[in-house]
This record gives structure tokens, sequence and C-alpha cells, in this order.
């Protein structure tokens, strides 16, 4: 939860790293800020020689938290850090870029110019809708058809990390239905067989030849590579003597 001494990562190119909330605009009785709401923060650390400084005090909207997001149909979704965007007095960001994956409720609030700005991320968005169906103990994932997804995840059905994948037509959009496998754990509770991380973002690229590659579990696990032949597994990529981009590990 956001409250006053909150530490903030700050999500966008404005030159602000760091964040302290200070207080929430707008909200006298509420001691917690959600998604969407503007704080006063100071800058905790800054990038040298740009506009924003150290110790300035500006406002942010936030658009990450790591507390559970619980929309109306259900679906909770969760973020690995609390991040903000540094804006003005009108409410327009001060940077160029948005890196990494915002909610999509920022568009319901107004913040179009925000939305934007945040790049498509495909291969976090499978993670998001994975990680998602696991906390509310779904069997089947529902995630939209693109050319990445659709070669993502013949590749978990091929490695055996899925049950089964079936395309489905909604609106005259088309979707992959993706089918998870669940195990009992020693609590008894079960436990979905796929894990996986992202490794490459679009803020940050990372690359790798076919010797460096690392090797997930001991092999047991594998790494999804996008290379000039297309989307392959690590043991591919070091068969066919290629390097590419480490879109993420799975385990």
């Amino acid at each position: 939860m956001i409250q006053p001494q909150t530490y903030l990562n700050v999500a966008d190119n404005s030159g602000a790293r760091k964040l302290m909330c200070i207080r929430i605009l707008g909200a006298s009785n509420r001691r917690y800020a959600y998604i969407g709401d503007i704080v006063v923060a100071v800058i905790k650390e800054a990038v040298p020689n740009t506009t924003l400084e150290r110790s300035e005090v500006i406002r942010a909207v936030i658009v990450r938290t790591c507390k559970e997001l619980k929309r109306s149909n259900g679906i909770i979704i969760q973020y690995d850090d609390n991040a903000a965007v540094v804006i003005d007095k009108e409410g327009n960001p001060k940077g160029t870029r948005i890196f990494c994956a915002i909610a999509r409720e920022l568009r319901q609030l107004n913040f179009t110019k925000i939305v934007s700005l945040a790049p498509e991320d495909t291969i976090a968005d499978i993670i998001t809708y994975i990680r998602n169906a696991d906390m509310n103990r779904k069997g089947m994932v529902q995630i939209p058809f693109t050319n990445i997804t659709e070669n993502t995840v013949k590749i978990l059905l091929r490695e055996g990390f899925v049950e089964n994948v079936r395309k489905h037509r909604e609106s005259d959009k088309y979707y992959l239905v993706l089918t998870l496998r669940y195990r009992r754990n020693r609590k008894g509770s079960y436990k979905t067989f796929l894990n996986l991380k992202r490794i490459s973002t679009p803020g940050l690229r990372i690359y790798s030849n076919y010797q460096q590659i690392p090797r997930i579990l001991g092999g047991m696990g594998i790494v999804i590579l996008s290379t000039s032949r297309g989307i392959m597994t690590d043991r591919e990529a070091r068969l066919e003597k290629i390097g590419g981009e480490v879109l993420c590990y799975v385990w």
C-alpha cells in the first residue's frame, strides 16, 4: 500500500529515479493511495544534469502497485513494484517515454497521454495473465492472439508446460485459450506448473550469443529467445548456433 513515506520507482525518463510520497492529493480522509491517484512526492534519486533535481517536490500519478487490484470482472492484478509517473499541474507527463507495463485503469481516469507513451509488452502480458489465473485458481487463461503470443505458446505446449491451447474468436477478435497444468503441493493447495520470468524489457533489451545463453535449473527449465530465425528455445538456439534477444525464463 502507498502512503506517506512510501518509496516509489519512477516509470518514465523525466530524470527522477526514485520518489518518496509526502501526501495524497484530494484525499483528506484517505490513508492509502492506489492506481490513478495523484500524490505529492519528493525526489530522492535523480539523473545528473537533468531538469529535475534531488530534493525537488513534484506531483506524480501512481501507475503500478504491489498491492493487489481487483477489477469488476473478478480478475486480480499485481505488479512487482510501486511506481509512478511524474506529471505537471495539468496532469501531463514530464517525460517522453514510459518504461514497462502500466495499469489500463489509467485510461478510464483520463490519463490518455501516459497510456499512449507506454510500450506494449506482449511477453509481460502473457506472464501477467498466467500469474493472475494462478492467483484466482483458474485452470484456463485467455490471451490476445498475436504472432509473438502464438509462437511463444506453441513452445510452452511443446515443452509440456501447458496442457492444451486452442484458438477462440470473440467479437471479431481472436484469442488463445490456454489450459494450465496444476499440481498439489504439501500444504494441499494447487499450484501451476508454469513459472515465467521476464528478462528483456522495452526499456532494457537483453541479448546473448548462443555460447552464453544461461541454463535454467540445470536444463530443467528453458529460455525463450527471439532470433533472426524466429522464436525458439535455448536448446534450439545452441543447435542452430545463433543468438538473440532473451525474452523470458520458463521453469
